[in-house]
């Protein structure tokens, strides 16, 4: 496989991970939130768990940090669909693309030193976040009134953000463990947690789980076998033949495939403010995940973005 066609594939995946948001936003709005993650992740636990019974002694090795990984992606995941019952996919798909660029601050609560560019980085994506939430408390940006005056909105983007600030945690996480136990393994465990632990918060639910209707057996059915079980294998795959800053490009492209699946799948109305804190996200998050051209690596500018001394 060239690195060409690894890019293209990528490309793929986020365009699948970017029309997640929309069709989790449908889901819930008539099935409870702890249920359809259960349903989600209880189907994608189903077609990996084959492969756990048969290789038992990874499984094994895997338990703990599974279990911990499993429990930072059940935080994330029900976080992120309880904002998407409140927000708009597009809003959701920006500000979780936060993660991306929240990661060296995580990484510098753990005792590293930030590049200065992940520093700008940070402080640019919030403004595009400030943009996003509150842009359209202001005529400036063109909103419609019902976008000004939904109250639910902000509530909405904060579960957001706090999604973001624990797939940040969980990303983390992932590159701590990655390299000590077998991947497929964690892959696996860390699913099965989630699934059991959406299933006892379900049924503590004060919204008793129901039978789920169709659409949202469908919906289940593509969430946890196309865009968890096969995009995360695909994604190993396709990840081996480029580099990673060609994939932190690519994936920065998801908040902009869920803006425009939304739009076309349900048709909703992409405000102004959402665009334009959006693109300062998005600016945000490519700044601090792409190193200066190796062209530029003896201009000053670059030199003082990468944290490098400055020279004369």
């Amino acid at each position: 496989m060239t690195q060409r066609q690894a890019d293209l594939g990528l490309v793929g995946l986020t365009m699948i991970w970017g029309t997640t948001f929309a069709v989790v936003h449908e889901a819930v709005s008539e099935f409870p939130i702890f249920a359809f993650l259960a349903l989600r992740f209880g189907i994608a636990s189903l077609v990996i768990l084959p492969w756990l019974a048969r290789h038992r002694a990874d499984t094994m090795r895997s338990l703990g940090a599974g279990a911990m990984l499993g429990t930072l992606l059940f935080g994330g995941f029900a976080t992120q669909t309880q904002g998407l019952a409140w927000t708009t996919p597009s809003r959701a798909g920006f500000i979780t693309g936060l993660s991306v660029v929240l990661v060296p601050v995580v990484a510098m609560l753990a005792g590293q030193r930030p590049p200065r560019r992940a520093v700008l980085g940070v402080i640019l994506a919030f403004i595009g976040l400030t943009v996003v939430s509150l842009g359209c408390s202001f005529p400036l940006f063109g909103c419609e009134v019902e976008a000004r005056t939904n109250p639910t909105r902000l509530a909405g983007d904060l579960f957001v953000l706090t999604c973001a600030v624990i797939f940040a945690f969980h990303i983390v996480a992932v590159s701590h463990w990655a390299s000590r136990r077998p991947v497929l393994a964690l892959n696996g465990v860390q699913m099965l947690v989630v699934a059991m632990l959406a299933a006892t918060a379900a049924l503590f639910s004060p919204r008793p789980p129901l039978p789920p209707p169709s659409g949202v057996i469908l919906s289940a059915v593509f969430l946890g076998i196309i865009a968890t079980t096969l995009a995360l294998a695909l994604w190993l795959v396709f990840q081996r033949h480029t580099t990673s800053t060609h994939a932190a490009l690519i994936f920065s492209l998801e908040p902009v495939f869920a803006a425009l699946f939304s739009r076309v799948w349900i048709g909703e109305i992409v405000t102004p403010a959402v665009w334009i804190g959006g693109a300062l996200m998005l600016a945000g998050v490519l700044l601090a995940e792409t190193p200066p051209p190796r062209s530029m690596r003896g201009f000053r500018l670059a030199r003082w973005l990468s944290g490098d001394p400055m020279t004369r």
